[in-house]
């Protein structure tokens, strides 16, 4: 059996673009060095993602696109989904860590893109607003974070002047040094592995694609004809 999984590409700017659908890639069903707590997807320092919460975004998150990817003739495997969501809630909840250590917030263009959101999905139940505006705003988040950062560690150096970039790059230095430092597991079945300020695909497998079936679960980006074939339980859209 081959499990899909989607690498960590950060969330469009609106909704619509659904890029975290668009940045995936698969992994087998074996883990190597499997040594997890059970119920937990990731660790950050002292606070766990359950599997659970995993599951429950990635849920719903599929039910708040599932009529743009019909609309799109698109269907989901949805372990690109779930570990989608185990990558960005990782690194969102060391983004947030990294903020409190650093004493800064992600500042207003964060809170405008997660007010543009509530307003996009405002007649969706209440579980889809949520996973759609917690995984579509999880870049501005971490983004934001980098920009304060890399503002105070400028300063520091006596450039008052800086451009946004060199803000955001300094930023980017600083919180991806911090995360070097930090004791941060996600668990194997997900295949993922944070490099730099980012969650990247990781081989844990132990199997091999050997059928054409498990060759077409195995591509880069979703095979339709795979995907279309798989339970409904185990495909979005």
């Amino acid at each position: 059996m081959i499990k899909p999984r989607p690498l960590a590409g950060r969330p469009a700017p609106r909704v619509a673009a659904l890029a975290l659908l668009l940045a995936v890639g698969l992994s087998g069903c074996g883990v190597a060095g499997a040594d997890f707590h059970p119920g937990v997807a990731a660790q950050v320092g002292d606070q766990s993602i359950t599997v659970s919460q995993v599951d429950s975004v990635a849920s719903s998150y599929c039910s708040a696109i599932t009529n743009q990817l019909q609309s799109n003739n698109q269907v989901l495997p949805m372990n690109y989904l779930r570990t989608g969501v185990a990558g960005r809630l990782t690194l969102v909840a060391a983004a947030k860590q990294f903020a409190a250590d650093r004493g800064v917030s992600a500042g207003s263009q964060y809170d405008q893109k997660v007010a543009q959101l509530q307003g996009a999905v405002a007649s969706l139940p209440q579980d889809q607003q949520d996973a759609v505006i917690t995984i579509e705003s999880s870049a501005d988040y971490i983004t934001g974070v980098e920009q304060a950062v890399g503002k105070q560690e400028l300063k520091a150096q006596g450039t008052t002047k800086a451009s946004a970039a060199d803000e955001a790059a300094a930023g980017k230095k600083a919180f991806s040094a911090w995360l070097a430092d930090q004791s941060i597991s996600i668990d194997p079945q997900f295949g993922l592995k944070i490099e730099q300020d980012q969650t990247v695909p990781t081989d844990t497998s132990i199997s091999y694609a050997l059928s054409d079936t498990a060759r077409s679960g195995a591509a880069s980006t979703p095979d339709q004809t795979y995907a279309a074939g798989l339970p409904a339980s185990n495909r979005c859209g």
